[in-house]
């Protein structure tokens, strides 16, 4: 059964529900995510999942996250940070 989830991208200026599979990964649901805001927002940077604070697993699958219908679901992009420098 499809469980809907509110997705929100940095760099995006509104949500979007989308439908997610309790099988399908992070990646999956990343890109499914990305697809939905790409006329609004660079897909060329590297996000990640965020969900209740804590950076999600791309490998992941929804059940194992314990994604409920409904929730957030936030895509942030990866800063790095070299070696050595101080990011605070």
């Amino acid at each position: 059964m499809p469980i809907p989830i509110y997705g929100f991208v940095e760099g995006d200026t509104m949500g979007v529900l989308i439908l997610a599979e309790e099988g399908e990964t992070i990646c999956s649901l990343t890109c499914k995510l990305l697809d939905a805001v790409r006329l609004r927002v660079d897909a060329n940077y590297q996000y990640e999942a965020v969900y209740q604070g804590d950076v999600l697993d791309p490998d992941a699958t929804v059940l194992q996250t314990n994604l409920k219908p409904l929730q957030r679901l936030d895509l942030k992009r990866q800063h790095d940070v070299p070696e050595g420098s101080y990011n605070g």
